[in-house]
């Protein structure tokens, strides 16, 4: 095995896991304050892009409507990106290789759930089994992609074989 990849896909895996940390570390109000400008820069574009011509106070208000679904697409997005680096982690090991997906669905679920119970120590936040589900449907969503990804790309590569 090529000893620089797995290094490669290790660090990735540990940056992504601060990533994930630095995000879940936030407080309430920082990560609320982060998601209402993302939404309102959202609903600005949208606005923009449609000459829908809303004023500033049906700008808030849909940005607020919002919020919610993009914070749990969001988590889902970063869960199912957590996820894909597991799989390359674990592809990279031969004993793995049949239950790689397994493996890296059960590595994703298991650091939502430590992210959770993080979160219960940091001011305003709270750890939800909701959002460990959340997260653990991201990270399927993620494989899935991956999966139909590498077997189009298989199929490929034996096709020009």
């Amino acid at each position: 095995m090529n000893c620089r990849k797995k290094k490669i896909w290790a660090v990735l895996a540990v940056f992504w896991m601060i990533v994930i940390f630095c995000f879940s570390h936030q407080k309430a109000d920082d990560s609320g304050a982060l998601s209402g400008s993302i939404t309102y820069r959202i609903v600005e574009a949208v606005d923009v892009l449609f000459d829908l011509e809303l004023s500033e106070k049906e700008r808030l208000v849909y940005a607020k409507e919002i919020e919610h679904p993009i914070r749990k697409a969001a988590h889902m997005t970063e869960y199912g990106i957590f996820a894909c680096i597991l799989l390359g982690n674990f592809m990279q090991y031969p004993f793995f290789y049949k239950r790689r997906y397994l493996f890296a669905e059960a590595g994703a679920v298991l650091y939502a759930a430590t992210d959770e119970f993080h979160q219960r120590f940091v001011e305003g936040r709270s750890g939800e089994l909701r959002d460990v589900c959340i997260d653990s449907t991201g990270a399927l969503i993620g494989l899935l992609l991956a999966w139909v990804f590498l077997s189009l790309y298989k199929r490929k590569i034996e096709r020009n074989s």
